[in-house]
């Protein structure tokens, strides 16, 4: 559509002074008649402004002589959304359908415009290498087909993840067909609207998502964070941290002693833990459960101090000493020196595992894990009380009493 508007820079240039004299104005007709506007073309893309919207036609001024018109059947394929959010004087994309001959309309797309633009989207996210989630649409022989805007975007089988490792092509087509309607991760690797080739990858995108989730986690090393149990193993369990594994070692999953992780954890089960630390190159997370309870130690510290007397259970005999369990995930050392009745003797011959004794505290440290005891330094008056309370019969009683006069004398 033609305007004064349209005319202005055409008609300011018109007065401009030819040799010092300046010209006389011209008239809107004159004006007309000498603009001639660039011829437009099938198969061009131009910019238009929205200048009427009707049920079966949409009208824009694309500065031409004429009105471009959207015709019926390009309307007809906008969604519903689409055709309700536009608005007079919108600026759009036009794909121009045919030019006029005559008194013909100047006809235009507007899908096919929008389809451009959807071009232009897909070149920035490829150069931007961005991660997208797509709808999938169908599938092919080849591999899934997802919606891009205005576009159908084609994801090869190589880069589907979930169809990875399956050779059977029922069970292919099968897995398929389970895909569409679902949401994926997507990232585009290859545009070329002359040959209308969209490829993209799941594949691709699965491994930017990883990346970008290792470098969130490795940046919240040190920090508690909640997961799931996915798998036990020997060694350990594994703990999804929404879309990446990560590992608790067996060591880390409770402050006592595990011979097997599934007496701790479940497959499925929420868990609360540390990150001890994510190595990039590896691609590795380690987790601790451990961490997140509350230290057996600090709470023996809490309860116990040195001097105190304490019973616990010899659970291994060694040349320098023998280990004792004072409570639970509290494993103390009497020293050599410190193990009563020695006298030449090896501590083996002293003491064995299973042996019920009473010690007295030296030293607790909490943050080394470390508790020192002593059976030397108890008294003889003590030895006996302790004895008494455990309730030992008449026989036992004399019997011990006799060994702790050998010994205290």
């Amino acid at each position: 559509m033609l305007t004064e508007n349209t005319l202005f820079d055409h008609a300011h240039n018109h007065l401009q002074p030819t040799n010092g004299v300046p010209k006389h104005p011209a008239t809107f007709a004159e004006l007309l008649a000498d603009y001639e506007p660039e011829p437009m073309h099938r198969g061009q893309y131009v910019t238009g402004k929205i200048l009427r919207i009707d049920q079966n036609s949409i009208l824009a001024d694309v500065d031409a002589k004429r009105t471009a018109v959207v015709p019926p059947q390009d309307i007809a394929e906008l969604a519903e959304d689409e055709l309700q959010q536009l608005a007079t004087g919108d600026e759009v994309t036009l794909y121009v359908l045919r030019t006029p001959v005559d008194n013909e309309e100047l006809l235009v797309s507007l899908n096919k415009g929008l389809e451009y633009q959807d071009w232009l989207c897909a070149q920035e996210h490829l150069a931007n290498k961005d991660l997208l989630t797509l709808k999938v649409v169908g599938h092919n022989k080849g591999g899934i087909l997802v919606a891009f805007g205005h576009l159908q975007g084609f994801a090869p089988t190589s880069h589907v993840p979930e169809l990875q490792n399956i050779y059977n092509p029922r069970q292919l087509a099968s897995r398929k067909a389970k895909l569409v309607g679902q949401e994926l991760p997507m990232q585009v690797i290859e545009v070329n609207q002359q040959d209308r080739r969209l490829v993209l990858s799941a594949k691709k995108a699965h491994q930017e998502q990883r990346k970008q989730r290792l470098l969130q986690l490795k940046r919240q090393e040190g920090e508690l964070i909640t997961g799931h149990v996915t798998n036990l193993v020997k060694f350990g369990a594994f703990v999804d941290l929404d879309g990446i594994e990560g590992l608790i070692h067996i060591s880390e999953i409770a402050w006592e002693h595990v011979d097997d992780p599934a007496q701790y954890l479940k497959p499925g089960m929420e868990v609360d833990v540390l990150i001890k630390s994510v190595d990039m190159k590896k691609e590795r997370i380690s987790l601790s459960r451990k961490a997140v309870l509350e230290s057996p130690w600090e709470l023996f510290a809490q309860k116990h101090a040195p001097g105190e007397t304490i019973e616990g259970v010899v659970t291994n005999v060694a040349d320098f000493g023998a280990f004792v369990l004072v409570g639970e995930g509290i494993e103390g050392l009497i020293h050599t020196s410190e193990i009563r009745g020695m006298h030449g003797f090896e501590p083996q011959d002293v003491l064995t595992s299973g042996d019920i004794v009473l010690a007295r505290i030296l030293r607790i440290e909490p943050e080394r894990q470390r508790l020192a005891l002593s059976q030397r330094r108890l008294s003889q008056h003590e030895e006996m009380e302790w004895i008494w309370q455990r309730g030992q019969s008449a026989t036992t009683l004399n019997e011990s009493q006799e060994q702790a006069e050998l010994v205290y004398a």
